[in-house]
């Protein structure tokens, strides 16, 4: 019979003596998370965070633009002069916030007698994914439209 105050054999032994399949349980686990973990989580939800500006900044455009190019239009003595003065509005907002001019495109209806109505459809390219350094992967179209009412009291050329 063995004293109460006594620490088994296996408890003392050095870490040598330790088997070394009980040493190494796990250690694969954390460099194998870390790798995971930044591949499947902060990778992507980085790239979300780099997309998610340009995606709300070209949606603003476009509909900042619709509303320009249907103002310019409707306050416009003739439909020549009315479009050419729409596509300008369109080009300023595009060249001002770095929109290439090729990723925009407009259409516009109506007529410019008194109490009819106006409208501007702008369509804008936004990239799916962007990534600094590397590029744009993808595209989505964004359309945007403004409708202005002419003014019924305006007076013809």
């Amino acid at each position: 019979m063995r004293p109460a105050s006594v620490v088994p054999e296996s408890v003392m032994r050095p870490a040598s003596v330790v088997p070394a399949t009980t040493r190494e349980t796990g250690s694969l686990s954390a460099p194998l998370t870390l790798v995971l973990g930044l591949g499947l989580v902060v990778i992507p939800t980085f790239l979300l965070v780099l997309t998610l500006p340009t995606w709300e900044a070209r949606t603003v455009d476009a509909r900042d633009a619709a509303r320009n190019a249907a103002r310019a239009l409707v306050t416009a003595d003739t439909w020549g002069d009315g479009v050419s003065a729409a596509d300008q509005a369109v080009a300023d907002i595009a060249v001002n916030n770095g929109v290439p001019t090729a990723d925009v495109t407009t259409s516009y209806a109506g007529s410019l007698s008194r109490g009819s109505a106006v409208t501007a459809t702008v369509t804008i390219a936004i990239p799916d994914t962007v990534i600094p350094g590397i590029g744009n992967f993808g595209t989505r179209h964004y359309t945007a439209t403004s409708t202005e009412r002419v003014d019924p009291y305006r007076s013809l050329p």
